[in-house]
C-alpha cells in the first residue's frame, strides 16, 4: 500500500500553483532542493511523472493535471480532520475563475453574497480572459470557472445571457462614411470577433482605435471618447450610451456566460444564483 505524505502533496500543489520550485518553497517553508526531492518522492510513490521540467519552466504533465484536484481534496480532508480533532473547523478552499466580462462592477457584491451563503467556503477569485481561465480549469488549477461560452464552446451550465450594445461616451460623435473607430480586446476575444463579424456582414468599415488587455481598459478608452466598443450591457460605464440605433449599426447577438465546475452541486448552484441576481 502506498502512503501519500501530506508534506509531499503540499509541495506538489505549491509548484503546480506557482510554476516554480523556489516560490513553492517559500509557501511551504522549504528550500528549492527540498521541494524538488519531495516531488521526486511523490512521483516514485505514484509511479508516474507529475511535472515536466525544463531550465526555464515547470509544467504539469497530463497525469499531474488529473492528480492535482485529488491532491487538493486530500489536503483539504486532512486539514479538516486535524482541525476537528483540535476543536476547530477549516473552511473549504474554492478556486474560482471569472471572465473579465462576467465580473463587472458588481463582483465585490457577488463574492460577498457567496461568502454569506456558504460561510464554510474560503473563496480565492481570479479574474481573466475566458480562454485562459478555461484552459487552466481543464489543467486542474481551478475548482470552477464562469466564462463566455463563445470563447470555449464546451458544454456547461448557463449562468445568464447578456445583451451586447454598441457603446460610446455621451459626447462622442462619429462621422458617417468614415471607418468606425473600434475599441476592443485582442483578436482572440470572442466579443471582438462577434463585433467585427457583424460589421463585416453589414459592410461597415472599421479600424482599431484602441486594443486593450482587459474590460477595464476598454471601458476607460470608451469613456475618454476614443471610439466605439461592443460591450455587455452590464459593463457599459457611466457617462456612456448605446449608440446602435443612432448610427444604424448592425444588431448584435446575445452572449452566454457558462459555469464549469467540479465542485458539489450546492457550490455550483450558489455561484449561479449569485451571478443571476446581480
Amino acid at each position: 500500500m502506498t502512503d501519500l505524505d501530506p508534506d509531499l502533496l503540499r509541495a506538489f500543489i505549491g509548484v503546480a500553483e506557482t510554476n516554480s520550485f523556489t516560490k513553492a518553497g517559500l509557501l511551504t517553508g522549504a528550500s528549492q532542493s527540498a521541494v524538488s526531492i519531495k516531488i521526486k518522492k511523490l512521483e516514485e510513490r505514484l509511479g508516474n511523472t507529475l511535472l515536466a521540467r525544463s531550465p526555464r519552466s515547470v509544467q504539469l504533465t497530463a497525469f499531474g493535471a488529473r492528480f492535482l484536484n485529488d491532491a487538493r481534496e486530500l489536503i483539504t480532508l486532512h486539514d479538516r480532520v486535524i482541525s476537528r480533532a483540535n476543536g476547530k473547523d477549516t473552511p473549504k478552499q474554492v478556486l474560482l475563475g471569472i471572465s473579465d466580462h462576467a465580473a463587472g462592477a458588481r463582483l465585490p457584491e457577488i463574492i460577498a453574497k457567496l461568502s454569506l451563503e456558504l460561510p464554510e467556503c474560503r473563496w480565492h477569485v481570479t479574474v481573466g480572459l475566458s480562454g485562459s481561465l478555461f484552459s487552466d480549469y481543464k489543467s486542474g488549477l481551478f475548482n470552477a470557472v464562469l466564462v463566455r461560452f463563445e470563447d470555449v464552446e464546451a458544454t456547461g451550465q448557463t449562468a445568464f445571457e447578456e445583451e451586447l450594445v454598441w457603446t460610446a461616451s455621451n459626447d462622442f460623435q462619429w462621422q458617417a462614411g468614415s471607418n468606425l473607430p473600434l475599441v476592443a480586446l485582442a483578436s482572440s476575444c470572442a466579443l471582438r470577433q462577434l463585433a467585427t463579424n457583424a460589421l463585416n456582414t453589414a459592410g461597415v468599415g472599421f479600424e482599431d482605435a484602441f486594443v486593450g488587455t482587459g474590460v477595464g481598459a476598454v471601458q476607460a478608452a470608451v469613456s475618454s471618447g476614443l471610439g466605439i466598443a461592443c460591450l455587455d450591457k452590464r459593463n457599459v460605464p457611466g457617462g456612456c450610451r448605446d449608440i446602435g440605433a443612432e448610427y444604424q449599426l448592425p444588431k448584435l447577438p446575445k452572449t452566454r456566460m457558462t459555469l464549469y465546475s467540479r465542485e458539489k452541486a450546492a457550490i455550483g448552484s450558489a455561484i449561479l444564483r449569485a451571478f443571476r441576481a446581480a
